[in-house]
This record gives structure tokens, C-alpha cells and sequence, in this order.
């Protein structure tokens, strides 16, 4: 897909994100699917591996449940970000990179994501637990941490300084744009809740015993993959529409885009 490279307005980065999500979209699915498989495997088998168990026992296993989604997510999730972010990045240049070569560059980026990811998320989450205020402000200073690992190969306290850095002097464009992401996943979470309502994945049953609860497997797995389904989508087009805003930002204050006109340049010379 070709992008013409300039500043970009905010309607310009929900435009252009959509018509590259709509583009790439196997290419996202494929990535994401082959990432999280043993998270969905996970959700999907955990009502069966409970199924007849005590309520102490349900209570202990629902917490190491928990545990091991988030360890799986921690560890995962950067795989996927980082291959996904580099189709971007390359589709935004105009290269059209497939999954083995996403894949190939993510692992090279792994370890430095991971280790950035980590370092943000407990500069966030100790800014929350002091003051909910800083761990805003830190939010929207780090929220390029994921681009610049990528895009810049920075990594750690150098890739939190420049996404600081970046998003100096335009955080109001910023902050509309994750308020319209948090209007979305409000969204996705109703849609959850209602589908919850028409295909309950457990019915609790008064008796004589007290109340017994009735799961519903096959609700339980439409809720599952119809939920990743969705959050792939969202989730993607939120990080299409960041890392455009980063490559806007970069442009406005850096001249990136003559940056990316003069290497053209120099490759048709040569």
C-alpha cells in the first residue's frame, strides 16, 4: 500500500490506518493467531479442566490460571507486537513484507522489546499505585516505547527518553487519539457483556442443595474465539493508527519524510 509521506491529520491517520488494516488483514490475523495460540488453547480448555471441582479448589485454580495468562501474555504478546509494528513500519515506506520475514525481524527485536515493555510498564504502574495522575502522565509519555524498539532499534531507558521526546508539543493529538481507543475497547467490552447475555457461559440453577452452577462449554468457546477475534481487530488498528502518529510526529519535527525522499532519490541514481 502506498502511503504519500507528510504530516497527517488526525482524520488522515484513522483513514489511512483503516485502508492498511482492511489491506494487511491475514497477514495480522496470521501473526496474531500463530502468537496467542496457547493463550486461546488455554481459555478454551481451562472450563473443562475444572469441571466437577470443588469450590476451594476452583477459587486456588482460578488464580494460577490468571498467573500463567499473564506470564503467557508478557511473554508472547511482544513477539506479536513487534511483527506486526514492522509490517507497518515497511508498508509506510513502501515495502509490502510477508509473515516469515515479520516473524524474523520480531525475534531479533525480542529481548529489547520485552526488556522496554517491562521497564514502561513498571514506571506506569508505579505512577498509578503513587497517584493515578503520574501514572497517566507516564502513559502518554511512553505509549511510542513498541515503535521506537522497532522502528529506531533503541532499547530501555533510551527508547522511554525518546518516545518522552517525541511526543513533546503534541500531546493534545495524542491523547484525543487514546481517547477514542478507550471509546473503542468500551465498545468491545459491551459487545462482550451482551454476548455473554444471549449465550451465557455458565446458569446458575437453584435446588434443594443450594445453588449448583451449570457451564455452558460451547458458549464458554464461542465467547473465547468470537472475544480474540474482535480484540485482534481493535488492537490492531490502534497500534496502525500509533505508529502512523509516531512516523507524523517524526516528520513534523524531524523532516523524516525528505529523509525517506532522499534515499529514494539516491536509489534511483544508483
Amino acid at each position: 500500500m502506498a502511503f504519500q509521506i507528510g504530516t497527517m491529520s488526525i482524520g488522515d491517520i484513522l483513514d489511512r490506518g483503516l485502508k492498511l488494516l482492511l489491506g494487511r488483514l491475514p497477514v495480522f490475523y496470521a501473526i496474531n493467531l500463530i502468537v496467542l495460540v496457547p493463550i486461546i488453547l488455554l481459555q478454551l480448555a481451562f472450563p473443562f479442566l475444572i469441571a466437577g471441582q470443588t469450590p476451594q479448589f476452583l477459587a486456588l485454580a482460578a488464580s494460577g490460571w490468571m498467573l500463567v495468562l499473564i506470564v503467557l501474555t508478557v511473554v508472547l504478546q511482544p513477539l506479536a507486537t513487534a511483527a506486526i509494528l514492522y509490517v507497518i513500519s515497511q508498508e509506510f515506506v513502501g515495502n509490502h513484507p510477508g509473515i516469515g520475514e515479520a516473524f524474523r525481524f520480531a525475534f531479533r527485536r525480542f529481548g529489547l522489546l520485552l526488556g522496554s515493555s517491562i521497564l514502561a510498564g513498571l514506571v506506569i504502574m508505579g505512577g498509578m499505585f503513587l497517584c493515578v495522575v503520574p501514572g497517566v502522565i507516564f502513559f502518554i509519555w511512553y505509549v511510542f516505547v513498541a515503535q521506537v524498539v522497532v522502528v529506531e532499534g533503541l532499547g530501555g531507558s533510551g527508547a522511554l527518553s525518546r518516545s518522552k521526546e517525541l511526543s513533546a508539543g503534541y500531546r493534545g493529538r495524542l491523547v484525543g487519539l487514546l481517547a477514542l481507543f478507550i471509546g473503542m475497547n468500551i465498545i468491545l467490552a459491551t459487545a462482550g457483556g451482551l454476548l455473554n447475555r444471549f449465550l451465557p457461559s455458565q446458569e446458575f440453577v437453584f435446588t434443594d442443595k443450594g445453588i449448583v452452577t451449570i457451564p455452558h462449554h460451547g458458549n464458554q468457546a464461542i465467547q473465547t474465539l468470537v472475544s480474540q477475534v474482535i480484540s485482534i481487530l481493535v488492537q490492531t488498528y490502534n497500534a496502525i493508527c500509533l505508529t502512523l502518529l509516531y512516523f507524523d510526529l517524526r516528520i513534523r519535527k524531524e523532516g523524516f519524510d525528505l529523509e525517506l525522499a532522499a534515499r529514494e532519490q539516491a536509489t534511483i541514481i544508483s
